[in-house]
């Protein structure tokens, strides 16, 4: 393969609440009329709710976007209630659930959704502004029109903000949603790398937290992923050495794989990366990852392994 593949494994698995099951409409219509509450804390309550009952079906998702409640919960976004601290979190968490349905991705981005949700990244209410990164991770997830749009929409700079959060679900939600925004897109590539997310990413991946080890890992990996000048900015800043260190410590597959899987994009056709990865001891780390009986860290393992190993 002469081309380094952009990681589309790590798709948004963040969605909030633990709903496993298809509600009966009425429960639904009830709360969407809960929605438009004079009673702020109503509202807030019915946000929550939809959102839990969203998480897991698309039969809900479409039911609610369906009947109407995306006005609603955008007006949650716009116009938040300062009696309600929560109102903000529930209405854009709601929104990524909902946007997990592949049918309703585009219509969300066309509802005025994009802008909101941008507004609210850069908004002082940080809880709220990693539930509106994770809405826009999810709007992009297989969906590379709104990969574009969400940048457009200016969503870039803010979402590198976030990667400084001391919240680590704040960092983990906005390298998820920068990774997915760089795939297939080199115009965000280099967006994101000219607006210096690759330091914080590379410093993340020393976190305690494995959420934002893992997605700091994909961010790296899809961001350098057919890039030239991202793949020479993260070796001047040091990812190298960070990643070798990460693979031979790390025992956690969701962590170890995306790690492999960058290592791959950052060493393919790039013989001073590749050198230094050599160098480092990369090699017989990926040997001994190679016979992992899970599927993902086992083909990163060996792609980069066939990168280092090809002379």
């Amino acid at each position: 393969d002469d081309d380094d593949d952009d990681d589309d494994d790590d798709d948004d698995d963040d969605d909030e609440g633990g709903y496993g099951g298809t509600t009966h409409s009425g429960v639904i219509e009830g709360l969407l009329m809960m929605l438009t509450s004079s009673d702020p804390t109503e509202k807030a309550k019915a946000a929550a709710a939809l959102c839990n009952i969203c998480s897991e079906t698309d039969e809900n998702r479409e039911l609610v976007v369906r009947k109407g409640g995306l006005p609603s919960l955008i007006d949650m976004l716009v116009n938040p209630s300062p009696e309600v601290p929560f109102m903000q979190s529930a209405a854009a968490a709601c929104i990524c659930n909902l946007a997990a349905n592949v049918n309703s991705k585009e219509y969300i981005a066309d509802s005025g959704a994009l802008k909101v949700l941008v507004d609210v990244l850069s908004s002082d209410n940080q809880a709220a502004g990693a539930q509106a990164a994770g809405a826009l991770w999810s709007l992009c997830v297989d969906n590379d029109n709104n990969k574009q749009r969400v940048a457009d929409a200016g969503a870039i700079i803010p979402l590198i903000a976030l990667l400084n959060s001391p919240d680590t679900f704040a960092q983990s939600q906005s390298a998820g949603a920068l990774s997915e925004c760089s795939i297939r897109n080199d115009t965000n590539k280099r967006l994101i790398s000219e607006h210096g997310a690759i330091v914080p990413l590379v410093k993340m991946l020393n976190s305690p937290d494995l959420s934002v080890q893992r997605l700091a890992s994909c961010a790296l990996c899809n961001v350098c992923a057919n890039h030239e000048g991202n793949k020479k900015q993260a070796r001047l800043v040091g990812a190298l050495p960070v990643l070798v260190r990460l693979i031979s410590v790390s025992q956690v597959p969701e962590v170890l794989s995306p790690v492999a899987g960058a290592i791959c994009n950052l060493s393919m056709k790039c013989a001073e990366n590749k050198a230094e990865f050599v160098q480092l001891g990369a090699v017989p780390i990926l040997h001994q990852l190679v016979s992992s009986p899970i599927p993902s860290l086992h083909g990163n393992a060996l792609a980069a392994l066939e990168q280092l190993e090809d002379s």
